[in-house]
């Protein structure tokens, strides 16, 4: 029979996890600097000490914080394939809803991503956990082009990836409509997605034309 968690125990969880989801809001608004013990503990709701009394430090509380926020986020990209699956019913279908759930996306949760990747330029403690997301979304995307249709998933998953966190770091720094951000997403995503659905013989003959002088 399993045994029941105390209450204790489950408060005990309930309050770092608000924690962790404060900090991880402060990074997102104001980045490093923004996250103090005392402000993490007055956006969480809790008192003062809290932060302290959870964290040894607020360097191992941003550090936590930037990983679960990665780990939201492949949770999140499993949602949203799932939800552009169910809702297109041809690969112009699914790649235009996925478009628009990025183009809606909230840009706060963009720029807590983008502050895990330039924290993990200079802290090497969380290189290792930004190469294991990155490679989840990979991994996501390969069972996603996959059944799509595309040849070559494994090739692709990467260059997909890649593609959609420059179109989400543009939509943070530049932000314009939804709609026409979700038009600029689905024409590059289609764009690049009839490279990985060519055949060998298709992606031949369009490697010799790269190769082929320029007219005048």
């Amino acid at each position: 029979m399993a045994t029941r968690v105390q209450p204790t125990q489950e408060r005990s969880r309930s309050r770092r996890d608000a924690l962790l989801r404060a900090a991880a809001e402060l990074l997102a608004e104001g980045g490093a600097k923004a996250v103090t013990h005392r402000a993490v503990a007055a956006r969480a709701g809790l008192p003062p000490a809290a932060a302290t009394y959870y964290f040894d430090s607020i360097q191992e509380l941003t550090d936590e914080a930037l990983r679960r926020h990665l780990s939201d986020r492949v949770v999140e990209l499993q949602a949203m394939v799932d939800n552009a699956g169910r809702s297109g019913r041809t690969v112009e279908e699914v790649a235009r809803r996925f478009a628009e759930i990025f183009a809606e996306r909230s840009a706060d949760i963009a720029i807590g991503q983008f502050e895990v990747y330039l924290d993990a330029a200079r802290n090497p403690g969380l290189r290792e956990h930004v190469a294991e997301t990155l490679a989840a979304f990979e991994r996501l995307t390969e069972g996603a082009l996959a059944t799509l249709g595309a040849r070559r998933p494994a090739d692709g998953a990467s260059a997909f990836v890649a593609l959609i966190d420059g179109f989400l770091l543009h939509r943070i720094a530049r932000p314009k409509p939804a709609g026409e951000d979700a038009t600029a997403l689905f024409e590059a995503l289609r764009a690049l997605f009839i490279a990985y659905a060519m055949d060998g013989r298709e992606l031949g003959r369009w490697h010799r034309r790269f190769r082929e002088p320029l007219a005048g």
